[in-house]
């Protein structure tokens, strides 16, 4: 069985990966290629083909540029090397091959300098070669002068040598073929001439051979008529009767064509209506009619000069429209133009690979903490009087200051003693003496130690067309208040703005020819800090904004934070919390520690076509599957096999489908 391979724009790289390669039964013993160049660096281009084609390449430091290109239907290696032989002559560029087997690739207009091969010995496509014409009969400055329009005035030359009776062309190799041959036919007979016709409406590949047929059907056994769809013209030879008889019979046929307006309308498969439709005005409103207008014939320095080509068409001929919703375009127009139209709409409904995104963001929290400490309260309410006259207060945010529990306890109010303590953290014991009677003391001590440990660990993932943005969120929306107003202090109202909160990823990734994925990622994880009112909700927040590289399949890390926080403070009455043992009873000491660990990693996969597509979803369906399984779910309320699974709710839930059939008639 026969590897076919899968040209595209990331998949050249690694030619050899058996996961790049799909299996097919061509016809022939050959690999076949899919071709899709999707804005690729010419190097690039040029390195993928000679991996292909095994052929050594030695580039100018002039080539540059991108090139994109798609096939339509798979090529074999030397179809291939064809294909990219005309994507370079389109883009400037030519091969020239060298006697050690390499080839080189060149600006055009700089390969005629080049050692270039013979007409005989080019045997490497489409390629520029030099060959010598010897004439017999014609003199060879005469021949040049009737070949000259012909040669593609960029790339070729023509180089007459009376003396010896040669002329020497250089060119593309194609051109050199119909050249020699056409000089073939001029030189057989001695009294025949040749003559061109410039065209104006007709095409001459279409005209050539009507004129061909009539003038060998009516005895001009001897005249000839070829195509130069470069000049836009004809050259006929033959004697003067034949050529005058072409003539009439061309300006008779080079007659303005009728335009008979057709309408089609396309159904695509791949691209979205709206996108296309906004490719194809932009072509329009910028006047341009694709592969309708001739190329400008060059001066003809035969008896007259040839006109430029003949009119184009205008782009406005033709009509264009959308229909959302069956993802469809009509055209309407000229044949000629909407066939141009239609061919530029097949290579964009293409299928555009997917990318698998999944994100891993591993945290660890470690926090310690310890507080201990004693406090003294001294009053004297023989008066009556609840006033402290001394103290020992080392209150904290996180704990219980003693004056407040003994004023709150003093005066009876209950409602401020009973918030007081609920605010205690740890233990809180004391011993004292509060009433009226006399002296009164107290004594407070506070203990509290607390080991805090958090794991997170969260793997977001989404899907999402090459170059295409994807969003996801995992959380709540939180109110947070923006406002508050009050009128006349009656009717007061807030403003409230409800926000997101969670797990955020935004990605939009694109491929690249070597194989690699490039995504711009968004990545944002945050929690509410504390469970307390809308205006006071505080969020911990952990956001990544970046642009990465990564390989097909490749894990890579995005960032993260490594943090390790200490705390230590300690209060006393001075003197007396320096004496040993006993300066503990003077003394508050306050310790914690943070440490926390925090990474954000990303996964990226190509899937290019229905295979990979269905693995990618039977691993996260079997994932889930597990899951169920490992909690012991009822077996209506699991999930079957994946290879049983059709993926309809009726099968995902068969007490469903039992129950639509109970109320089934």
């Amino acid at each position: 069985m026969n590897p076919r391979h899968l040209i595209a724009v990331l998949c050249l790289a690694t030619l050899a990966s058996t996961a790049l390669a799909q299996p097919a039964l061509p016809e022939t013993g050959a690999d076949r290629y899919d071709v899709d160049f999707r804005n690729v660096s010419i190097g690039e281009f040029i390195e993928s083909i000679g991996r292909i084609t095994q052929r050594r390449f030695v580039v100018d430091p002039r080539v540059q540029g991108t090139i994109s290109l798609t096939s339509q239907r798979s090529l074999d290696a030397e179809e291939l090397y064809r294909v990219f032989q005309d994507e370079l002559q389109v883009n400037g560029f030519a091969t020239v091959p060298l006697p050690d087997g390499q080839v080189r690739v060149v600006p055009d207009e700089l390969a005629r300098t080049q050692p270039l091969p013979l007409l005989d010995e080019a045997r490497d496509g489409h390629t520029i070669a030099t060959t010598v014409i010897e004439t017999r009969q014609l003199d060879a400055a005469t021949l040049a002068t009737i070949l000259e329009p012909l040669v593609d005035a960029r790339t070729g030359t023509i180089t007459p040598y009376p003396e010896s009776r040669l002329v020497v062309i250089t060119d593309w190799q194609d051109n050199l073929e119909r050249l020699t041959r056409l000089a073939r036919l001029i030189d057989s007979r001695q009294e025949a001439r040749a003559e061109i016709i410039p065209l104006r409406h007709a095409r001459p590949e279409d005209l050539s051979e009507t004129l061909d047929g009539i003038l060998q059907s009516g005895g001009a056994g001897n005249a000839r008529v070829i195509a130069a769809p470069n000049a836009g013209a004809l050259v006929v030879f033959g004697d003067r009767s034949d050529r005058q008889r072409a003539r009439a019979l061309a300006e008779g046929l080079d007659t303005p064509v009728e335009r008979h307006a057709r309408t089609r309308v396309v159904y695509l498969n791949h691209a979205a209506a709206e996108e296309v439709m906004a490719v194809l005005e932009s072509l329009r409103a910028n006047g341009v009619v694709p592969d309708t207008a001739p190329a400008t014939a060059p001066e003809s320095p035969v008896g007259r000069a040839l006109p430029a080509g003949r009119p184009s068409a205008s782009a406005a001929d033709v009509a264009l429209a959308v229909h959302p919703s069956t993802n469809a375009l009509i055209l309407s127009g000229p044949p000629e133009q909407l066939e141009a139209y239609l061919s530029i709409v097949a290579q964009l409904d293409i299928r555009r690979a997917q990318v698998a995104v999944e994100a891993i963001i591993a945290e660890i929290t470690e926090s310690r903490a310890r507080q201990l400490g004693m406090q003294w309260l001294f009053a004297d309410t023989g008066s009556g009087s609840t006033v402290p006259v001394g103290g020992i207060n080392f209150a904290t945010s996180s704990s219980t200051g003693i004056t407040e529990l003994a004023a709150a306890g003093a005066a009876g109010d209950t409602s401020t003693l009973g918030g007081l303590l609920g605010g205690i953290n740890g233990i809180t014991t004391g011993v004292g003496r509060l009433d009226s009677g006399g002296v009164s003391f107290a004594a407070l001590l506070n203990a509290l130690q607390s080991d805090a440990e958090t794991n997170l660990l969260s793997t977001p993932s989404l899907m999402t067309l090459d170059n295409a943005e994807a969003y996801i969120l995992v959380g709540q929306e939180v109110p947070f208040v923006t406002g508050s107003t009050t009128v006349d202090n009656t009717n007061p109202f807030q403003t409230i703005q409800r926000e997101d909160v969670g797990i955020k990823l935004r990605i939009r990734p694109q491929i690249s020819a070597d194989n690699t994925i490039r995504l711009s990622i968004t990545q944002e994880v945050s929690s509410i800090a504390s469970n307390v009112s809308a205006s006071d909700v505080v969020t911990n927040k952990r956001e990544i904004e970046t642009a990465v590289t990564a390989r097909d399949g490749g894990i890579v890390v995005l960032g993260g934070l490594i943090s390790n926080q200490g705390r230590n403070s300690r209060q006393q009455v001075p003197l007396l919390g320096d004496i040993p043992l006993v300066g503990n009873l003077f003394r508050y000491s306050d310790r914690a520690s943070e440490k926390q660990n925090l990474m954000v990693f990303i996964r990226a996969r190509v899937v290019r076509d229905d295979q990979a597509l269905d693995a990618a979803s039977a691993e996260k369906y079997r994932f889930m599957r597990a899951q169920q399984l490992l909690h012991q779910l009822d077996e209506e309320q699991t999930l079957p096999p994946w290879e049983e699974a059709s993926l309809s709710l009726n099968t995902l839930y068969p007490s469903a489908r039992g129950r639509l059939g109970e109320l089934a008639p």
